[in-house]
C-alpha cells in the first residue's frame, strides 16, 4: 500500500516533479533494501527510484552526455544506459531488408549516486547480430526497441574498471535462444561467444559467481565448462548449468472458458540465478500460467494433440521451445502470461551431474527478482515496517510478439495486446501472491529493476 500510494503517478507514466524533501541525500545510514528504478523514456532528464527503506521517491538528474538515453539493465549498483548514436551502414552483412543506414546504439555504465560514467563498446560491434536485429524489426514490425535486444548485462565486480562485463542479447528470430558477448571497459568491441554449428546451445539468465560466469541452459544434461578468451588475452571460465531438472512441473492442465479462451497451467517457467546472503548459488524458478485464444472450430482430438506436443517440448523431448510452439501452432495464441508461484533450489555448480536441494524457506533473507538486471538477496533482519521476511519481490519486463497483425497496425499496436509485465510479492510460506500494480499495456523502451545503492 505504501508503494502504491507513493508511486501511483510514476506507475501511470506521468512525470510529476519530486518534492524537495524527497530528493535523495546520501547519508551514513546504509540501505537495507534495494531501490526500484521506475519507468522512464528518452525525454526524461532525470531518473526516479522508489526507496523501500525510507518510503520515498528519489529523483536523480542525468548528466548531459546521457540525455536521450534510457536504462536497459541494472547490475551491482550501476545502470546500463542505451543512447542512440550515429547512423551506420553494414556493407558486409547488409541484405534486401535495408538499403539505408541505421542508428548505432551507445552503451554507458552509469552510477546515479556518484555520477561516474564508463562507456562500453557500441552495439554495432556485435556483427552481424545488431544490424540484423534492427533491420529485421524495422522491416517486419515498423520499428525496434533496444531494450528487447539487450537481455542481460552483468558485471563481475562493483568496480567496472576492474570488471569483466557480460552481455546476453537477442536475435530477431521468434525461437531465438540468445547469444553471449563479453568485454572490459576500454575495449573497442564486444567479443562474441562462438556458437557451435552442431548444437543448439541456449543462453538463459547469467551471473558471475565465485569468479565464473554461470549461464542457465535448458538443453543440456550436466554442467559444461568453457574457457573463453577476450581481446587482451583475458580468460573467462563460463559454466553452462542445466535447469530442466530444477523445474520439474506437474502435467499440463488446460481449462477452457468463454467462447474461445483457455488457461494453460504448468506449461512455462522462467529460471533466475541469485547469490544468497550466505554465498550459496540459488536458482529461483518462476512458474507461469498462460492465457490463450484457441480455435473453437478445431475438434477435441486436435487440441489434445497440441497439448501432447507441448508436453514433449516442455520436457525437452521435442524440437524447438515453448515460444516456438505457441507461435507456430495452429490452435493456440497466448495473450498473457501470469506468474503463479516460485520454487527455490540450491545447487553446487562444481558438481558435474548437479546436486540440487530444495529450499523451503528464506527465513533469514529476502529475494528481489527481476528480468531487468541482476537479482539480489538481502538480510531479513531489522526490516522496515510493512516488509515481511521469507518473500520474493519480482519484476518482469517482457514484451511478447503477436502474430495477429496487419499492414495497418503499427508496432506499438502489435505488441499492445501481448505485454505481460508481472510484478508483485510472493509469500513463500503460503504461496500467496500480491500484485504491486497492474500489468500496463504499454511498450516501454526502458527496463525497471532493483538498484542497489553503492556511492
Amino acid at each position: 500500500m505504501l508503494f502504491s500510494n507513493r508511486c501511483k503517478y510514476d506507475i501511470g507514466f506521468g512525470q510529476p516533479g519530486v518534492p524537495e524533501g524527497d530528493r535523495v541525500i546520501i547519508d551514513t545510514v546504509p540501505d537495507k533494501l534495494p531501490w526500484l528504478l521506475l519507468p522512464h523514456d528518452t525525454q526524461c532528464e532525470s531518473l526516479k527510484f522508489y526507496d523501500l527503506s525510507r518510503n520515498k521517491v528519489h529523483e536523480l538528474n542525468l548528466p548531459e552526455v546521457l540525455l536521450g538515453g534510457v536504462s536497459v539493465e541494472v547490475s551491482r549498483g550501476w545502470l546500463a544506459i542505451a543512447k542512440k548514436g550515429q547512423y551506420i551502414r553494414d556493407t558486409k552483412y547488409s541484405s534486401y531488408l535495408s538499403f539505408k543506414p541505421i542508428p548505432d546504439t551507445e552503451i554507458f555504465l552509469f552510477n546515479p549516486l556518484s555520477g561516474a560514467i564508463h562507456p562500453l563498446p557500441s552495439l554495432s560491434t556485435l556483427v552481424p547480430y545488431y544490424y540484423s536485429f534492427v533491420t529485421n524489426c524495422i522491416f517486419n514490425l515498423g520499428g525496434y526497441n533496444v531494450a528487447e535486444f539487450i537481455r542481460r548485462i552483468e558485471l563481475s565486480s562493483a568496480d567496472p574498471s576492474k570488471s569483466i562485463i557480460a552481455l546476453r542479447f537477442n536475435e530477431f528470430e521468434a525461437n531465438n535462444c540468445g547469444n553471449l558477448a563479453l568485454c572490459r571497459v576500454g575495449d573497442r568491441c564486444w567479443s562474441t561467444f562462438p556458437r557451435e554449428t552442431d548444437r543448439d546451445l541456449e543462453f538463459g539468465d547469467i551471473m558471475f559467481y565465485s569468479g565464473d560466469l554461470c549461464v542457465l541452459s535448458q538443453k543440456i544434461e550436466h554442467v559444461e565448462t568453457h574457457i573463453f578468451k577476450l581481446a587482451e588475452d583475458d580468460e573467462v571460465r563460463i559454466k553452462f548449468i542445466p535447469v530442466s531438472t530444477a523445474a520439474r512441473l506437474p502435467f499440463i492442465e488446460v481449462e477452457h472458458w468463454g467462447h474461445n479462451m483457455a488457461t494453460i497451467k504448468h506449461a512455462l517457467y522462467e529460471p533466475y540465478l541469485v547469490e544468497s546472503i550466505n554465498g550459496e548459488l540459488l536458482i529461483v524458478v518462476a512458474h507461469n500460467v498462460c492465457y490463450a485464444y484457441y480455435d473453437e472450430d478445431e475438434d477435441e482430438e486436435s487440441l489434445d494433440g497440441d497439448m501432447d506436443a507441448l508436453e514433449e517440448e516442455r520436457l525437452g523431448e521435442g524440437e524447438g521451445d515453448f515460444e516456438h510452439f505457441f507461435e507456430e501452432g495452429d490452435h493456440f495464441e497466448p495473450f498473457y502470461f501470469e506468474v503463479s508461484g516460485f520454487d527455490v533450489m540450491e545447487m553446487d555448480p562444481n558438481a558435474g551431474m548437479m546436486i540440487w536441494r530444495s529450499v523451503q524457506s528464506l527465513s533469514d533473507q529476502l529475494i528481489f527478482l527481476t528480468s531487468g538486471g541482476r537479482s539480489v538477496s538481502v538480510p531479513a533482519n531489522d526490516l522496515p515496517c510493512g516488509i515481511q521476511r521469507n518473500c520474493i519481490f519480482f519484476l518482469e519486463n517482457d514484451n511478447y510478439f503477436s502474430e495477429v497483425f496487419n499492414d495497418y497496425e503499427t508496432r506499438e499496436e502489435v505488441l499492445h495486446r501481448r505485454v505481460s509485465r508481472e510484478s508483485g510479492i510472493c509469500y513463500l510460506e503460503s504461496g500467496r501472491i500480491e500484485r504491486l500494480f497492474p500489468s500496463s499495456n504499454r511498450l516501454l523502451k526502458c527496463k525497471v529493476g532493483w538498484f542497489t545503492p553503492t556511492p
